[in-house]
């Protein structure tokens, strides 16, 4: 199944979105993950490299897992939109149209935890109107008994405070024993 999934991804061609990135970043990580991370979406520079969490805020957060002893070749990492925006604001039908694609990762997967990491993966599987940091480390109930966890964005833990760098830390650190990865 993956392997037809990434092949659909590759061939897809339901928004303009196909026409500025070069390859589409499907995810990476273990199919067998107990964690999945959500992000918003590629960045340029994972576009290039054909990979994910392969520019600076990817290689941070990288080392920030690693930090809350995450042990990332047990985790998977998928984001929003699997086509690379290149700067231009990714309109909400593209999220949509890329919506099959991460429902059939976590099907996939079935993953205990997705980690939603931002206010956009976020909001695309909790509908509330609380903001964003007042959602950060609650628990909430998704389909299949899964659980949804929002953490910050890249942009925002790059720049965060010790103390709220520290509350993720401590959120990451709750997962890995919860799932004993």
């Amino acid at each position: 199944m993956w392997n037809e999934l990434e092949m659909e991804i590759g061939i897809c061609e339901k928004c303009h979105l196909e026409k500025i990135r070069k390859e589409p970043v499907s995810g990476k990580g273990s199919e067998k993950a107990k964690i999945l991370f959500v992000l918003d979406n590629v960045s340029e520079e994972e576009d290039r490299k054909n990979d994910l969490l392969t520019d600076k805020k990817g290689e941070y957060f990288k080392k920030f897992l690693e930090y809350s002893r995450i042990n990332l070749k047990k985790c998977y990492f998928t984001t929003l939109t699997k086509c690379s925006s290149h700067g231009e604001i990714i309109e909400n039908k593209c999220v949509l149209k890329c919506r099959d694609f991460l429902i059939t990762q976590i099907a996939l997967l079935n993953p205990e935890y997705i980690v939603t990491v931002g206010e956009n993966p976020t909001k695309s599987f909790i509908k509330s109107k609380e903001e964003i940091k007042s959602m950060i480390g609650k628990i909430y109930g998704y389909i299949g008994g899964i659980k949804i966890v929002p953490i910050y964005d890249l942009s925002y833990l790059f720049k965060a405070t010790d103390k709220e760098k520290w509350q993720v830390i401590k959120i990451l650190e709750e997962l890995d024993r919860r799932v004993g990865i």
